[in-house]
């Protein structure tokens, strides 16, 4: 049993302090800006831009040659074929259709006859359900108006009684500006953003490896100084990962190439959750404590000349 914990304790240590290393390799220039972001050898994200265009795209760019147009034939237009007359369109026949109309309505209007005296029947029936529907919700709402009335009598109360309480006031700009300024709670809020800043510094352990810049063109006298000064920073992180490169000869252009190294592992997030956390609980706690007595006393803090002109200068301003 005891080597299976000190397995799972091995496994633990491997996941927190395992390196996750992400390569940002960048190539910047007058033509243009490449970057690309790995994560090992797993492309993540690429970005690239250009400064200027070739003579080939300017000059697809300003072609306005149209294409040639082809001859339309003439076609000549179809031809409109009259209809002939057919019987039902001469004098005739329409002489016999109007003949048989009355027919046709003196029948339709025996027909509909005995359906209007039906919709008559159907109508006064709707009328009485309607009324007697009528009065069943009239013996209802009122039913509900005596529920009601209690209920109503409860909620005036209660009502009153919320007026009685005191209500629960919010701080004015003036006493929120105040308390920001007050020097006491400034120099543990930079306290506290410092050591964040830290954790957050020390999330990512950066390297710059191959980085270089070339193409710096100055006086000979003063290219010499700047070369010298490029190997005394050697010495120094960061500065020293770089390599300054002269352009004696005049015949290279301003270009700046090289690799980002950036680690990191599960225990430096971790630490910098918990600090945010420790230090941003600090500052919500002297905060809402300072809060708490001025909403309870009415005294503010005293401050400084200058600080109370930024206060009237912040409580202007809103």
């Amino acid at each position: 049993m005891i080597w299976v914990l000190g397995v799972l304790c091995a496994l633990a240590l491997v996941a927190l302090f395992f390196p996750f290393i992400f390569w940002v390799d960048f190539d910047a220039g007058m033509k243009g800006l490449n970057v690309r972001v790995r994560l090992f050898k797993k492309e993540l994200y690429t970005y690239h831009k250009k400064f200027g265009k070739d003579d080939e795209d300017d000059s697809e760019l300003f072609d306005i040659s149209t294409p040639e147009t082809e001859p339309v034939e003439k076609s000549e237009a179809p031809k409109i074929e009259e209809p002939e007359p057919t019987p039902e369109n001469t004098a005739e026949g329409i002489n016999q259709t109007e003949a048989d109309k009355p027919a046709v309505a003196e029948t339709k209007a025996e027909d509909e006859k005995p359906e209007d005296d039906k919709s008559e029947k159907v109508e006064s029936a709707e009328e009485k359900s309607a009324d007697i529907k009528a009065e069943k919700v009239e013996n209802k709402s009122d039913d509900k108006l005596e529920e009601v009335k209690p209920t109503e009598e409860k909620s005036d109360e209660g009502k009153a009684e919320e007026k009685d309480a005191p209500e629960k006031r919010s701080l004015t700009d003036q006493e929120f500006w105040t308390l920001l300024l007050t020097p006491e709670f400034d120099t543990r809020a930079w306290w506290a953003v410092r050591h964040e800043l830290s954790a957050l510094f020390k999330l990512f352990r950066i390297r710059f490896t191959d980085s270089f810049v070339e193409g710096i063109r100055m006086e000979y006298e003063n290219m010499g100084y700047a070369a010298a000064l490029n190997g005394f920073l050697k010495s120094y992180p960061y500065i020293g990962d770089w390599d300054f490169r002269m352009d004696w000869t005049y015949d290279h252009e301003p270009r700046a190439e090289g690799h980002l190294k950036a680690s990191v592992n599960l225990c430096r997030t971790l630490g910098l959750l918990l600090a945010t956390l420790f230090y941003g609980g600090i500052l919500a706690f002297t905060f809402w404590r300072r809060r708490a007595h001025i909403l309870k006393t009415g005294e503010l803090p005293e401050l400084g000349f200058v600080r109370k002109k930024i206060v009237n200068i912040m409580t202007e301003d809103d």
